[in-house]
């Protein structure tokens, strides 16, 4: 096991454009916080979380349910949607119904998303797909072309209406549409371990966490702003996405949470479905 910090908190970060209405507020000192940040995808969040490397992190959902003994999830904050998310996509050059047989190309980059597609596409569609790990950008620009390729985060918002892919589902739109619930693609976790050895630093943690989510919330004008500087998407266009995305942890998310860790077992990714344990030391999601 990796070594905790004593002090400053280690806080895992997504490199992520989803993740920047609570981090930079963060890492701008608009919010006063007790972390030293550590930044990465979120397969290798969940790999420093795994070893015991960081304190907390935001990290795919699967991993609080392969790990539900290390971790307890931080209150009211998660990545989540409640219809499209725009930024994890399966695109296709065939109709979804004919994937069956063929080989989808899935991101490295989220574990969850991995899940998700082929919950999706086994459970719901009846397509029976197989999965082969790799960088949808480089398999491209190679000018190699699979049947269909799961790209996350800000790959899919870049290679989003590819023109030789005609065939385009947006899985936070699908589970919805599928569930009625909403999806949560991430949540922040921290090591129980970190809890035990609290130094008073947990809930100044807490707290610094939910009031960046807040001061985001409050000033999407800055948050688009500062996102646009990546090229990636406009401004207006970055408008649309923040709207797409939620940052909280309720009851709805929470039930879509549950449904999906239940369906993980259904696929055989983990052995049962982990409880929702939530860390609240103090009332601070009043």
């Amino acid at each position: 096991m990796g070594q905790l910090s004593q002090n400053r908190l280690k806080l895992g970060r997504i490199s992520f454009l989803n993740v920047l209405p609570l981090y930079y507020p963060l890492e701008t000192g608009v919010v006063s916080h007790p972390f030293s940040i550590v930044p990465g995808t979120p397969a290798y969040l969940n790999g420093l979380m795994t070893k015991g490397d960081l304190d907390l992190s935001v990290v795919s959902s699967i991993e609080y349910a392969r790990h539900p003994e290390r971790y307890l999830i931080l209150p009211d904050l998660s990545i989540s949607c409640r219809g499209p998310v725009k930024s994890v996509l399966l695109l296709s050059r065939l109709p979804l119904k004919d994937l069956s047989d063929e080989t989808v190309l899935v991101s490295t980059q989220s574990h969850t998303s991995v899940a998700l597609i082929k919950i999706l596409l086994s459970c719901h569609l009846g397509v029976d797909a197989s999965f082969t790990p790799g960088s949808c950008t480089e398999t491209l620009a190679r000018g190699e072309r699979p049947a269909a390729f799961l790209a996350i985060g800000d790959e899919a918002l870049r290679l989003d209406r590819h023109d030789l892919y005609p065939y385009r589902w947006d899985l936070g739109e699908a589970w919805h549409s599928w569930t009625g619930l909403p999806f949560v693609f991430a949540i922040w976790v921290i090591q129980r371990e970190a809890v035990v050895r609290d130094n008073g630093n947990l809930d100044a943690a807490i707290g610094a966490l939910l009031s960046a989510k807040k001061w985001g919330r409050e000033h999407p004008d800055t948050i688009c702003s500062e996102a646009a500087r990546q090229g990636i998407l406009g401004y207006r266009e970055l408008r649309d996405y923040y709207q797409c995305l939620r940052y909280d942890l309720g009851a709805g998310e929470k039930k879509g949470l549950e449904i999906f860790y239940e369906y993980l077992v259904k696929i055989g990714e983990v052995a049962e479905a982990p409880r929702i344990e939530i860390c609240s030391p103090l009332a601070l999601v009043a």
